[in-house]
């Protein structure tokens, strides 16, 4: 007969849960439902797939013809369908319990949005033939399935959904403000206003996605909501940053990728997402300084923080030393004897003051390793990590005094002495000083590397010929592949398309996609390799 009045009166003990035996009850009942209703949205995964292939075409569709009949705005279609498949989207690992049938309906869209770019069809979508932010949009939706479906697909959802309303956001606030502080990254044209209006909208749907999950089964850390709001702060602040510097596109992959990166790591390791936020908030405060003493340009600024941040945030201060160190040194250089080295500036196709590109070109190797180093830990990750920066180093101090060497330098793709300032050439001066620039970094390096101290000889020695090795792939490969131009007024070689108070110049040889950025990124690349070899 209790059991009888329990249920008769479930919902007044549900609402006020007049005893502890009834909340109970109500928790059960509860969870009873839920499982309920998630095994019947799963009943069917067929069904299920056909039902949501047939309402994303649907949307599809009707932006296209909102366009066609009523004349909408392309940018105004592609954020009514970004935000309604990243709805849809979210409910996935409610309604499908195997990980076969949304990885196939990524790979159908790839298929289908990559055709219709190229044929130039639903103009609601697609703004042209070159933008393919349609099929890198499912592209990031298969990768985060293949990765994580099978551990935390709740996540998948998430990370879409940041995706599909924020980045909508900073497109409707940057776009509608009339006075906006623009940041120019990677040929991009964005706005601090929409960046800051992402942030925020990317902390809400973190926050929301999270609170909606945590109320099922999905396996989602229980953490105090104050760490909850201040996980989805950092999530959403890091995002926008990335979001800021990805060209072309590209944030349809940038940001549920690093997104969904982020939040595995907060829900597996809530210590390591603690120190992630301390070393975003160090980057924040390097990036700023840096900014206002004209070491870096507002995109670089960007870029320092977004590198920073992970460096800082997952590789503690092993890690973040020899960037810094790096920084200094690299920074230092390029302000010594400025005056003297300004007659060569016009050669060269970047200023002292580092922007984006220059920024991942020098730290964007080893920026990865870190990223690989947390999902695949091995200690040798470390020393690949030190000889990107070693590399790094030696390059840039080469480069800086080599311009006082008292004879040409010597261009090993030509073979011959060249002029001063050209890319690839080398010289005893700028060699000399790479190298022991790279051994100076390693030495201030040694206290902080753990137990790779007590091999200090090798250690620094690898250290000076992986920066070394690193230099001189960095010339051979800038020689023979990087852009050169000839100004057609003064007749001069030089790196920058433009010469000569804004003349266009002509390219003599290598390939124009091939600059200085790419140049010193693969020579990062080089020396990551060279060291974890040379200190066997």
């Amino acid at each position: 007969m209790n059991l009888i009045n329990r249920a008769r009166n479930f919902k007044g003990s549900c609402g006020q849960a007049i005893h502890e035996d009834d909340a109970h009850l109500c928790e059960a009942a509860g969870l009873y439902f839920r499982r309920a209703l998630i095994s019947f949205l799963r009943m069917s995964d067929p069904l299920n797939f056909v039902l949501i292939f047939v309402g994303m075409s649907l949307i599809v569709v009707a932006a296209d013809q909102a366009k066609k009949r009523f004349n909408v705005q392309p940018k105004k279609t592609r954020m009514i369908i970004h935000a309604g498949v990243a709805v849809v989207i979210f409910f996935a690992p409610l309604l499908f319990h195997s990980q076969l049938y949304p990885a196939i309906l990524a790979g159908l869209f790839i298929v289908i949005n990559l055709v219709s770019v190229k044929a130039g069809m639903f103009t609601g979508m697609n703004v042209d033939r070159r933008n393919l932010g349609t099929v890198y949009y499912p592209a990031s939706f298969l990768t985060l399935v293949l990765l994580l479906w099978n551990r935390n697909p709740f996540i998948i959802s998430i990370a879409m959904l940041i995706l599909g309303l924020a980045d909508p956001a900073a497109a409707i606030v940057g776009s509608s403000l009339t006075r906006t502080h623009k940041v120019h990254a990677f040929g991009g044209k964005k706005t601090l206003e929409g960046a800051l209006a992402m942030a925020v909208v990317a902390t809400l749907a973190a926050l929301g996605g999270t609170v909606f999950f945590r109320a099922s089964e999905a396996g989602i850390l229980p953490v105090p909501p104050v760490d909850l709001v201040s996980i989805c702060l950092a999530i959403g602040i890091m995002v926008a940053a990335i979001e800021l510097l990805s060209p072309r596109a590209t944030d349809n992959l940038s940001v549920p990728l690093s997104a969904g990166f982020l939040l595995f790591i907060a829900m597996h390791d809530l210590h390591l997402f603690r120190l992630f936020m301390i070393g975003e908030g160090l980057a924040a405060v390097i990036a700023f300084v840096s900014y206002k003493l004209r070491l870096l340009t507002r995109d670089g600024t960007v870029a320092t923080f977004v590198m920073g941040g992970f460096i800082f945030g997952f590789g503690g201060w092993q890690w973040a030393i020899p960037v810094l160190l790096f920084f200094l040194i690299g920074s230092g250089a390029s302000r010594l004897f400025a005056s003297a080295k300004s007659g060569y500036n016009l050669l060269y196709e970047k200023s002292h003051t580092r922007d984006a590109g220059q920024v991942f070109a020098n730290g964007g190797v080893g920026l990865i390793i870190l990223i690989l180093s947390v999902l695949m830990p091995d200690h040798h990750w470390y020393l690949a990590y030190l000889g990107s920066l070693t590399a790094a180093t030696a390059d840039t101090l080469a480069t800086e005094f080599g311009v006082f060497s008292r004879s040409n330098p010597f261009s090993i793709s030509l073979w011959k002495r060249v002029e001063k300032g050209m890319s690839g050439a080398v010289s005893y001066l700028g060699t000399s000083t790479g190298l022991i620039s790279a051994a100076l970094l390693a030495s201030l390096t040694l206290p902080f590397s753990g137990g790779y101290s007590l091999f200090p000889v090798r250690f620094i020695a690898a250290g000076a010929l992986s920066g070394a090795i690193g230099s001189l792939a960095d010339s051979i490969i800038g020689g023979s592949f990087q852009s050169q131009y000839k100004c057609p007024r003064c007749g001069k070689i030089t790196e920058r398309k433009e010469h000569c108070g804004g003349n266009q110049t002509d390219l003599v040889s290598g390939y124009r996609w091939i600059n200085n950025d790419v140049v010193n990124f693969a020579g990062s690349l080089v020396g990551a390799v060279a060291f974890p070899l040379l200190f066997r």
